[in-house]
């Protein structure tokens, strides 16, 4: 399954990549602030090499996740995109079922597909592409939430979550797409605050429930 979803993001993103212009890949991606759309680019294709040559110590910490850029910064999006090409059934072939619940290299591309999405006022990514990752978005949250009072979180479709321990005192009614950015720490403090939450927000899901911790820059939200 994870291959199959990151050969099918990766295409989506290259095919993007190659319908925007000069001045689009000099933009900054507000997701990712210090990267343009050329350098977050640079990362994937570094990522995909790590995972084909097992070169992935560090993995997904910052100086990782830099050194793709910092090796690649001064490549064309030509030259990248064959790399791209090149390393990726290697890259494919290396991620299992297992790593559905650790860091990855197909929820690391759908997360910065959706990036490149919302910088670019694209509608948002199909949920087919990235439900199995608000799963475990979501189990990771009923970690970080496990001495709290109860909040039971319900998305659009009626999946539901408890976090916390006892009978719910709060409910989050919240749309799936915007549980798993805010996972992914792409949503600010103000806008998930801002959610709709009986009876109001739950300050310490607020603060925890981005992985890569919480920000104060709000966010593109795309169509649905």
């Amino acid at each position: 399954m994870l291959d199959v979803i990151y050969r099918k993001s990766r295409a989506r993103v290259a095919h993007l990549i190659g319908t925007l212009s000069d001045e689009e890949l000099r933009a900054p991606v507000p997701a990712t602030p210090r990267w343009t759309a050329h350098l977050l680019l640079a990362h994937l294709v570094g990522c995909a090499a790590d995972a084909a040559s097992g070169r992935v110590d560090g993995a997904p910490g910052e100086q990782w996740t830099a050194r793709h850029v910092d090796e690649r910064r001064r490549h064309s999006v030509n030259e990248l995109l064959v790399e791209w090409d090149r390393v990726s059934p290697a890259a494919e072939s290396s991620v299992t079922e297992e790593q559905i619940f650790g860091p990855n290299i197909a929820a690391d591309v759908i997360c910065h597909e959706a990036d490149l999405h919302e910088a670019f006022g694209l509608p948002r990514v199909d949920r087919e592409h990235w439900q199995p990752f608000l799963e475990v978005m979501m189990l990771y949250l009923r970690k970080q939430l496990r001495h709290s009072t109860t909040l039971l979180i319900r998305d659009e479709e009626g999946q539901q979550w408890t976090c916390g321990s006892g009978e719910p005192t709060t409910l989050l009614r919240a749309d799936g797409y915007e549980l798993l950015r805010a996972a992914h720490s792409r949503r600010s403090r103000r806008q998930i605050a801002s959610w709709d939450w009986t009876p109001t927000a739950v300050e310490r899901a607020v603060e925890r429930i981005g992985f890569f911790g919480p920000r104060d820059d709000d966010q593109p939200i795309p169509h649905a």
